[in-house]
């Protein structure tokens, strides 16, 4: 059975929400980021990359900050895979703020299987929203394919700073998967909090 560790991010400013940590807004009586570190429940290992703010985060589940911080997410989420063990099968990638992400892990975790089963070994299953848009931090990725893309982003010194998701994983061969709308919502501005029925901040 393939070991599946996970990465959530969750260390954006926030300038769309006038500064408000949306981690900290609610949906449901829980966070946004407790519900995506619910939602990743199902890994070995968890390693959240941000600040926390309020939220409750279960026992054993690690705190670390990317380099620079702030430096977007291709840093974040080289910072959560070096704090992880080496001997996990692949890597879950996840946004802090996708309050209905759970309705989207087990279909890439199964499509993964799947692709594993047939012997296409893609390097990882990403998901698509509703508009066809591929969603990199709604993924799984073979722990050592995202190694290989870390390494080959940052060869000869070269900084993550500011490298978007989409260069980093540009590489790999992902086989894109549908999921269902709700799961690929997130929270950048005060009408994606509202549309998700988010709590919390000055804007709600």
């Amino acid at each position: 059975m393939l070991v599946v560790d996970a990465v959530i991010l969750m260390g954006g400013r926030a300038t769309r929400l006038d500064g408000v940590a949306k981690g900290d807004l609610r949906v449901g009586g829980r966070t946004l980021l407790e519900r995506v570190v619910d939602a990743a429940s199902v890994a070995r290992n968890r390693v959240v990359v941000g600040e926390p703010g309020v939220s409750v985060l279960p026992t054993g589940v690690r705190v670390v900050r990317e380099e620079p911080r702030f430096g977007g997410p291709a840093a974040a989420v080289a910072a959560g895979v070096a704090a992880l063990p080496t001997d996990a099968g692949a890597v879950l990638l996840l946004a802090g703020d996708q309050p209905f992400v759970a309705e989207a892990v087990p279909i890439l975790l199964a499509a993964l299987d799947a692709d594993r089963a047939r012997d296409q070994l893609h390097d990882g299953v990403r998901a698509v929203d509703a508009a066809g848009r591929a969603q990199h931090l709604t993924s799984v990725i073979r722990r050592s394919a995202l190694v290989a893309a870390i390494t080959a982003t940052g060869a000869a010194g070269a900084s993550l700073d500011g490298v978007a998701m989409r260069r980093l994983l540009e590489p790999l061969r992902l086989l894109d998967v549908q999921v269902p709308e709700a799961a690929t919502m997130d929270v950048d501005t005060w009408a994606d909090a509202k549309a998700v029925g988010a709590t919390g901040g000055e804007g709600s």
